[in-house]
């Protein structure tokens, strides 16, 4: 509802005790009418402009004197001949004496579907793109090694060929079967870096799963994919095989150098001869909890291991491998008073190697995820000189960011001194972010200060989506070309521009800043708890799915935030982003469950399967009918909104009702602003209004608190 239309419905229903305010649609509106064009990555922009040297200005917070423009909108990014198009897109790497780059884009995650673009630039500085290859298995890594040929990692598999005049030739498998056959991987992207010293080859073997699933060998418990498939880990391969001719089936020989990491995307290797990693660390359930990693990796005296799965944060033991000896196996069976076997121990603090583990150098906010790193060498940004600068993908509110690092003479991050002041950022729905502590499970260790170059890049509608910042490339001229895939598949470009600067004004967002993010789960709660419908789908949903699949990996899927009860996995689901309300397609739960491509398939391997076995379908469709049956407009069920006179707390719409406490006359409460829901009884005009657990306002012990955080308050007398 814009401002015009919640104006006329205040003045009709004659409401002195609500003051309403502005919302995002007028503005949407307004910024249209002027030529602007809402492109369906969710950017709005002018397609005339070119105020980000060269490029359209977008609104995304940048460091001061930078500025984010657009290179290739979603709409724009189709092959015309081809009729192909980004899905995920990942690296690219610019082609030498050219503004032309070569992007590998991994189709989704269902294997054959992978393409390689070249993203050219015409005369009037435009770019466009053009189908060079298809049918590739997930296709990640690409790099220019200096043989003059381009290395390019698929799932299990890398590859080398040469580009000339927008032609592929000897197109030769360099190395193969680098992962378990026959076994779904969680992890299957191949991400690799050349030492730019000794031309030497750094390739990443991701784990095939979260945490490990628990092997048992009679009663003693191991990780067999870390201890002896040789996965969650980094090999080497040497720059006199690559220049030797590669045997049929491609390079048997790799050396180990490191191991216990769960999935090194992120991976810069400095000229002093420094491996960095930026670890992407398992899921746990809590969005605060645990913290990825920033590894340095030992290139010449190697096989330390990292600690996955035994191991997270600094020195923090994984619950699979506590002393409690519970833990389940590959079918899913809970299994009691085992032996561990701990090939690591822990419990070390100060970087001092026990039985060669090597804890992280620093942490990275939890759920960051690390996609792309590497050293800035251009010229447009000396400021930037030699920092280490990296991609926070993100699905969490910590991540969407693109930050560097202060490095000292071997590439490491800078250790601060003072632990106790040590923050991060969590973006917050509609406003600016807030600052959290940093205070890893297990004690805080290091912590290395980082600067957002890239910020508050989370969704506003309208304006700008969710940033989805895969790998970055630094540009002949020093700009930095940045890829973003799921919704957005956009290509974005950072540059020098103190006209085209874009800053949030924190100022008109104040209100949105001090929203309680659990006023969503409530509402959420209300609509389930309302409709007999969606409470006998969503029922359906958690005895068929979530209790016999998703547990194991995630937890209870429960969040302390509201209560533990019945309602508790839908807050989880909305918290996470799993669902697009009547959209079953593109919500994250269903592509991920029924395997669409989208997102990575799931459960993961190593636990139960239902995908291709019987019940299938017994699984698959209640979850289609119950998010193709939630509304699609919950934020408008809630808004925050001052109260003009002081008021009752009501259990129901009833001035006999049960008293559970008072608001007064100018406090802010949430309420259901929308005319249609307001009750006419007893001579008053009632309004729904969300008070979470323990607020202010309710008076201890007056009332049962209800599942969904709703109370009545009467907001005005009727005529």
């Amino acid at each position: 509802m814009n401002f015009i239309a919640v104006l006329i419905a205040v003045v009709l229903a004659g409401c002195q005790s609500i003051h309403h305010s502005d919302d995002a649609e007028f503005q949407i509106q307004r910024n249209i009418a002027t030529g602007e064009h809402l492109d369906t990555s969710g950017y709005l922009y002018d397609p005339r402009d070119t105020s980000c040297d060269g490029f359209p200005k977008l609104r995304v917070e940048t460091a001061p004197g930078t500025c984010l423009g657009l290179v290739l909108p979603r709409e724009r990014a189709v092959d015309p001949v081809a009729k192909k198009g980004f899905i995920k897109p990942r690296v690219m790497v610019q082609l030498p004496n050219s503004n032309d780059f070569l992007i590998t884009d991994m189709g989704g995650w269902n294997p054959g579907r992978g393409m390689l673009f070249l993203m050219k630039q015409d005369t009037t500085g435009q770019y466009s793109l053009k189908l060079l290859k298809s049918g590739l298995n997930l296709p990640h890594g690409l790099a220019l090694y200096k043989d003059g040929k381009f290395y390019i990692g698929e799932s299990s598999q890398l590859s080398r060929f040469n580009y000339k005049n927008g032609e592929i030739s000897n197109w030769e498998k360099v190395l193969g079967d680098f992962k378990v056959p026959g076994k779904q991987h969680a992890h299957p992207l191949s991400q690799f870096r050349f030492d730019p010293s000794t031309g030497d080859l750094y390739l990443n073997s991701g784990a095939p799963s979260d945490h490990c699933f628990v092997a048992f060998n009679g009663n003693k418990a191991l990780c067999p994919e870390e201890a002896t498939q040789g996965e969650g880990a980094i090999y080497k391969v040497s720059a006199k095989s690559l220049a030797s001719p590669i045997p049929a089936g491609g390079i048997t020989e790799r050396q180990l150098i490191a191991k216990g990491l769960r999935n090194s995307m992120a991976m810069a290797i400095h000229p002093s001869g420094t491996l960095i990693q930026g670890e992407n660390s398992r899921d746990f359930p809590e969005m605060e909890e645990p913290y990825e990693e920033l590894n340095v990796i030992d290139l010449k005296d190697g096989e330390y291991h990292y600690g996955w799965p035994y191991c997270y944060n600094f020195h923090a033991l994984s619950p699979e491998w506590g002393s409690d000896r519970l833990a389940r196996n590959e079918k899913n069976e809970v299994v009691r008073n085992f032996e561990i076997i701990m090939p690591i121990d822990c419990n070390e603090q100060n970087m001092v190697l026990v039985n060669r583990y090597r804890s992280p150098y620093t942490l990275i906010p939890p759920h960051a995820a690390p996609l792309s790193a590497d050293y800035y060498e251009g010229n447009m940004f000396p400021e930037l000189h030699g920092k280490l600068l990296m991609t926070w993908h993100g699905y969490q509110p910590t991540g969407h960011r693109f930050v560097a690092y202060n490095v000292d003479e071997k590439g490491r991050p800078v250790l601060t001194k003072n632990l106790s002041s040590a923050m991060y950022s969590v973006n917050q729905p509609g406003s600016c972010p807030a600052a959290r502590p940093f205070k890893p499970q297990g004690g805080a260790t290091r912590s290395a200060p980082y600067t957002e170059l890239i910020s508050k890049w989370n969704e506003v509608k309208g304006q700008r989506p969710k940033g989805a910042p895969v790998n970055f490339t630094v540009a002949n001229d020093g700009s930095i070309f940045i890829s973003e895939d799921r919704d957005t598949r956009a290509i974005v470009r950072l540059a020098k521009s103190t006209s085209a600067h874009h800053k949030d004004d924190c100022s008109v967002m104040s209100l949105s800043t001090t929203n309680d993010p659990r006023v969503q789960y409530l509402a959420w709660r209300h609509a389930v708890k309302s409709s007999a419908v969606l409470q006998a789908k969503y029922l359906e949903v958690q005895q068929k799915m979530i209790s016999k699949y998703c547990s194991s990996c995630h937890g209870s899927l429960a969040l302390d935030e509201i209560a533990k009860d019945r309602f508790s996995n839908l807050d989880f689901i909305v918290k996470n982003q799993w669902i697009v309300p009547q959209k079953p397609e593109a919500s994250r739960m269903y592509d991920a469950i029924s395997h669409g491509g989208s997102a990575p398939a799931m459960p993961p391997g190593g636990s139960p399967q239902f995908f291709g076995t019987s019940v299938q379908n017994e699984i698959l469709k209640p979850v289609f009918d119950f998010i193709a049956a939630l509304p699609a407009d919950i934020e408008k069920s809630y808004s925050r909104q001052q109260i003009k006179d002081s008021r009752r707390i009501r259990s129901a719409p009833s001035a006999t009702a049960l008293a559970c406490g008072s608001v007064t006359a100018g406090q802010s409460v949430y309420i259901d602003p929308r005319p249609e829901k307001v009750i006419r009884q007893e001579g008053w005009a009632w309004s729904k209004a969300y008070f979470v657990p323990g607020h202010t306002s309710l008076t201890k012990d007056a009332c049962p608190y209800p599942e969904d955080g709703v109370f009545y308050v009467a907001i005005r007398k009727l005529e």
